[in-house]
């Protein structure tokens, strides 16, 4: 069986250097808004009949994604008849990550009331391995091995197409807590995971499966932990605001 069966193929050479170099420029152009970010900037909720259509469009992406990735499965027996996608190491660590994004971001809003609190916990947990993925299938999805007759391109478009939807709606769906808010730290989280994952694909942006790349995986996750809590920070008191 091929090593790649069912991952991704690295990059290499000069292609390994490009995408290295862009998501340093990415990374950097993060930590440079970051400083332009004096305060916290709050997103509106969208209402009653903008989150129902929000909700319904996240349900229909989620469920064609699921029949893709079914299809998508099928063909690929029907191509190879042997191998299967390995088991990845990292998954538990993933919806560890998700439970401690919850718990942390429901334990630091318990005061502004526990409904309020638990939802956007809840989205929070959902959000965060999306922050993650999003760019992270951006950068492999031309790259997944095998290739599956007649058209590759078609099928991997398929397949993450979906994918892209239900990532983005997933993360629009914090936006429905009026406790959201973009801060300055949530610059500096994301532009530390795109920092990370720069190193990352200038070693190759392989499949973790060598302590170097699982740490590669685990730390850029981790800063998508970062992120996602940082969303969600209480508003800080103003110092005329405090009681003696």
């Amino acid at each position: 069986m091929d090593k790649y069966f069912g991952e991704w193929v690295p990059y290499s050479g000069s292609s390994a250097v490009i995408l290295g170099s862009i998501l340093l420029v990415i990374a950097a152009g993060l930590v440079f808004l970051s400083f332009i970010v004096k305060k916290s900037m709050k997103v509106q909720a969208p209402g009653r009949a903008v989150k129902g259509v929000m909700i319904a469009f996240w349900i229909l992406a989620l469920l064609t994604w699921l029949v893709n990735i079914n299809v998508y499965a099928i063909l690929l027996s029907q191509t190879y008849y042997t191998g299967s996608v390995p088991n990845n190491p990292i998954t538990k660590f993933t919806l560890l990550f998700a439970l401690l994004s919850f718990l942390i971001i429901f334990f630091i809003n318990r005061k502004q009331g526990r409904v309020a609190a638990f939802w956007s916990a809840t989205a929070a947990a959902m959000a965060g391995p999306m922050i993650f993925e999003l760019p992270f299938d951006l950068i492999v999805m031309n790259r997944t091995y095998p290739p599956i007759p007649p058209d590759p391109t078609l099928l991997r478009t398929l397949f993450f197409f979906p994918l892209f939807l239900v990532e983005l709606t997933t993360i629009s769906l914090m936006f429905f807590s009026h406790l959201f808010k973009i801060t300055k730290y949530t610059l500096y989280c994301l532009a530390g995971m795109f920092f990370v994952f720069a190193i990352w694909a200038f070693f190759s942006f392989s499949f973790a499966y060598t302590p170097l790349f699982f740490v590669f995986n685990l730390v850029s996750k981790g800063l998508a932990l970062g992120t996602v809590v940082t969303l969600f920070l209480p508003e800080k008191k103003p110092a005329s605001e405090k009681t003696d």
